[in-house]
């Protein structure tokens, strides 16, 4: 388990009726149960800046401003990189 001085606090960038999304964020909440993290979901087509930036590659999921991963994430890989210290 990560220690709540070292939890990471990433941030999922999405948009609706995205299938690959919704995948992620499933990922996500089934990890939370075994290890200590938050998320945030951002709809990118609340913000012309954000649908520029991202288009089509979403999810995107970032930590500290690091792209973790982007478009077909592996929940492995999310969860390799949450418990990496």
């Amino acid at each position: 388990m990560v220690d709540a001085e070292s939890a990471k606090s990433l941030t999922l960038f999405t948009r609706q009726r995205c299938s690959l999304c919704e995948h992620l964020a499933l990922a996500l909440d089934l990890l939370r149960i075994r290890y200590r993290f938050d998320y945030t979901k951002i709809d990118v087509d609340t913000d012309p800046a954000l649908t520029e930036r991202y288009g089509m590659r979403v999810p995107v999921l970032v930590d500290q401003g690091r792209e973790v991963c982007a478009g077909r994430c592996d929940p492995e890989t999310v969860e390799a990189y949450i418990t990496a210290s």
